[in-house]
């Protein structure tokens, strides 16, 4: 660099795009991504999620591009109460199930304090036996409600 802050040599060449794009590209929903289900081929789409009461009537809905369900049990649980508040509802959901995927466990504790009961069985139906090093806390007791008779009807 020289004292007045330019550098030494011509500037940089402008850049100038490929005539065709290299990849694949999506020309008819620009939107969607590549989603990914365990046991399935990936394909184009979306990972939509839905929070039912138990006459599995849709309370409310969601549609992302993200493919696993981790991280979403908090969003639909917020999205569900607030469509509850939006309709005048005066109760509030008291239990969410929901399968292993939405096992979170950060946002699992934070929709129980806010007085939610919350059932997600932590291992998949797949699973043989529980993963490694989730065998103690949360996911030991969710395991025990699991197996009590409540726990089965719920």
């Amino acid at each position: 660099m020289r004292k007045d802050g330019r550098r030494f040599g011509r500037p940089a060449d402008p850049h100038t795009p490929p005539a065709e794009p290299t990849g694949t590209i999506n020309t008819t929903d620009h939107d969607s991504r590549i989603v990914r289900t365990q046991g399935q081929p990936a394909s184009q789409g979306y990972n939509a999620q839905a929070a039912v009461n138990e006459e599995q009537i849709v309370i409310a809905a969601e549609v992302t591009v993200d493919s696993p369900d981790f991280g979403h049990l908090e969003p639909m649980v917020k999205a569900t109460i607030e469509e509850l508040e939006g309709i005048g509802a005066s109760e509030s959901p008291g239990v969410v199930v929901a399968d292993p995927g939405y096992w979170h466990q950060q946002q699992l504790e934070r929709v129980i304090n806010r007085g939610v009961q919350v059932v997600i069985p932590p291992d998949s139906g797949r699973r043989k036996g529980t993963r490694p090093g989730w065998d103690k806390g949360l996911y030991a007791f969710m395991r025990r409600v699991l197996s009590t008779e409540h726990g089965q009807a719920v």
